[in-house]
């Protein structure tokens, strides 16, 4: 194998946690518009939202439908004009209403001109009934339809993969993104406390096993109609499973400096992927029980 190149792409990445109210729709989103303005005085090309950013929807039964929006929409147009304004690549989750009336759980990538690139809809959805730490359990189906799909997203940063929450604990999720070549993988997250062990080690986990950066995004804090709390913990984990930052537990803004070429140097020196031997993987893809 020959030796990487040396030329680089450098960017800058930020992740923005908060807490999104159930009961104040409208000064959430005023709030996440105020720090992508602190992400772009950052210097960030790439911001990421937290999952089902303009509000919960756990307060009550049918919260979330009084959340979700179409796709696109009032709340994508503002994102658009923060993109248009900051120069931005902005990805987040929120409740979308189709035509048809069904619900998602769904991540718009917005360019930097405004338009929405494509969009990742959440494949695996967050059904734990038997939670003891969450009032009542909680069934994610209920709400959502899942989607059906990996896409990775051609951008003009390189190739981003999408992923949200409870796709996390999921590996085969990453390792398809990183087989259709996505160099960044971003995970929208509403990451429930106090799993903060698992929250860091499947986020340096995903990223060492494919060799690429994973910037996660997450609420923080206890969202006050419903009691749910959250780990907070933004972090950004390089190709070798390195945190290079981490959010404070506070509400804010997180910025690292990746280069992109550092996926090319650890491929090198340790070559997983053209070591893998799939003709051994078959029971991956079969159905348990």
């Amino acid at each position: 194998m020959t030796s990487p190149s040396t030329s680089s792409t450098q960017l800058t990445v930020s992740c923005v946690q908060f807490t999104a109210r159930d009961d104040d729709k409208d000064g959430t989103i005023r709030k996440c518009l105020d720090l992508i303005d602190v992400a772009a005085e950052q210097g960030a090309s790439l911001v990421v939202l937290p999952e089902v950013w303009t509000g919960l929807g756990y307060s009550t039964p049918d919260r979330y439908r009084e959340i979700a929006e179409p796709v696109p929409g009032p709340v994508t147009d503002l994102l658009a004009k923060k993109a248009r304004e900051h120069d931005l690549h902005i990805i987040g989750s929120l409740y979308a209403r189709t035509a048809e009336g069904r619900h998602h759980n769904l991540t718009p990538v917005i360019g930097p001109d405004g338009e929405i690139i494509g969009s990742y809809v959440k494949t695996h959805l967050f059904d734990a009934p038997n939670r003891t730490d969450i009032r009542s359990g909680t069934r994610e189906s209920d709400k959502v339809q899942a989607g059906d799909d990996l896409p990775v997203f051609q951008t003009g940063l390189g190739s981003i993969g999408v992923t949200v929450c409870s796709d996390l604990r999921f590996p085969e999720v990453y390792r398809v993104l990183t087989l259709r070549g996505a160099q960044i993988i971003v995970c929208a997250s509403a990451f429930l406390s106090p799993r903060l062990d698992h929250w860091e080690f499947f986020i340096r986990a995903r990223a060492a096993e494919n060799q690429v950066f994973v910037v996660a995004s997450g609420q923080v804090g206890t969202e006050p109609v419903s009691g749910i709390s959250f780990v907070g913990r933004s972090m950004i984990a390089d190709p070798w499973g390195t945190v290079v930052a981490t959010a404070s537990d506070v509400e804010g803004v997180v910025t690292a400096h990746l280069d992109l070429g550092l996926i090319e140097v650890m491929r090198h020196r340790y070559p997983l992927l053209d070591q893998r031997r799939p003709e051994l993987y078959g029971e991956i893809a079969r159905t348990v029980g």
